[in-house]
């Protein structure tokens, strides 16, 4: 620099230039943050699930039921307050009915009237209602709802008598099985590390009751292994939730004896009702979905007309 020659911007130049480069810097970073956090918050709010506190575990949110199908209903209900064709929920009028299958029929599957029904007439059955598919839905829908009232009440009522754990009071309901799929899958089609052709031994229960018994096959060993996992799996579950881990063939763990006797009903399940099946066996999936309390099934007893349900619960 010559002599004599001053500079006119002061010696703090090159303080104040990185000071505010800094401050921008931060704000601009401060502001993405900010806008990052907004956005994502405004998204999970979006995408929030608000779950039916009838059910465990599952939303019935959704307009799946048409504002058509509402007003044809409402029009029924004022025209038969009492209804016309009811062969399994007796004892209901129509506007219960109709609560029941909003919340549950069509809140289970996810659908519209129009799946079961002919709307211009909700009483009408086969011919009736003018498509052979909606029929046929509608007739299997009344062989599901028989099943519902069955296991509910033939099947988990066992559960009480077995000493050492209370159930939970937890009632089949159609979302127990379908959870928003009008057909839903029984067995994926990856089955994570069994075979792909692994079926539930529903034609003979004593292959599962081989721990401790050596004279055995290994072809019945490995069976009982297939089906081990598939309970672990299906309720996300470990060996102790059922087993005393020093002594398997023990029965001392009450959950055994949930076990086996879910076993037996999903064996007459598949030998009454494999008609409504789809084609398909029952399974430990089907239900519980990775879950110990099936989700999509009913809380409790309390939330489902009396001809469906179970009376097992403590308050009773």
């Amino acid at each position: 620099m010559r002599r004599g020659f001053k500079n006119p911007y002061g010696p703090n130049l090159g303080f104040w230039a990185v000071f505010l480069l800094v401050t921008v810097l931060l704000l601009s970073g401060a502001l993405w943050v900010l806008s990052f956090v907004r956005g994502t918050v405004v998204s999970a709010a979006e995408d929030e699930v608000i779950l039916n506190q009838a059910y465990i575990n599952y939303s019935t949110a959704g307009d799946y039921v048409s504002a058509e199908s509402n007003a044809a209903i409402q029009a029924y209900i004022a025209e038969f307050p009492q209804p016309q064709n009811a062969q399994i929920l007796t004892g209901m009028t129509t506007s219960e009915i109709w609560s029941f299958m909003t919340a549950y029929v069509a809140g289970g599957l996810q659908v519209d009237c129009t799946y079961c029904h002919n709307i211009n007439n909700f009483a009408a059955d086969g011919a009736e209602i003018g498509d052979d598919t909606v029929a046929a839905r509608k007739d299997n829908a009344r062989l599901h709802l028989q099943m519902v009232a069955d296991l509910n009440q033939n099947w988990l009522t066992q559960l009480a008598a077995i000493e050492g754990k209370q159930p939970s009071g937890a009632q089949v309901i159609c979302a127990t099985c379908h959870l928003g799929e009008p057909i839903p899958t029984a067995w994926p089609e990856d089955l994570h590390a069994l075979p792909d052709d692994y079926r539930l031994p529903l034609d003979n229960l004593d292959v599962l009751l081989v721990t401790g018994n050596l004279d055995v096959s290994l072809d019945a060993v490995q069976y009982n292994q297939h089906t081990m996992y598939h309970f672990s799996e299906s309720l996300s579950v470990g060996c102790t939730h059922c087993h005393n881990s020093r002594y398997f063939p023990s029965w001392e763990q009450p959950a055994k004896y949930y076990a086996l006797t879910m076993l037996q009903m999903a064996q007459h399940i598949r030998d009454n009702y494999q008609d409504t099946m789809n084609g398909q066996e029952p399974s430990c999936y089907l239900c519980h979905r990775n879950e110990v309390r099936p989700p999509g099934a009913a809380q409790a007893e309390v939330f489902l007309p009396e001809v469906l349900r179970s009376s097992y619960s403590p308050e009773e």
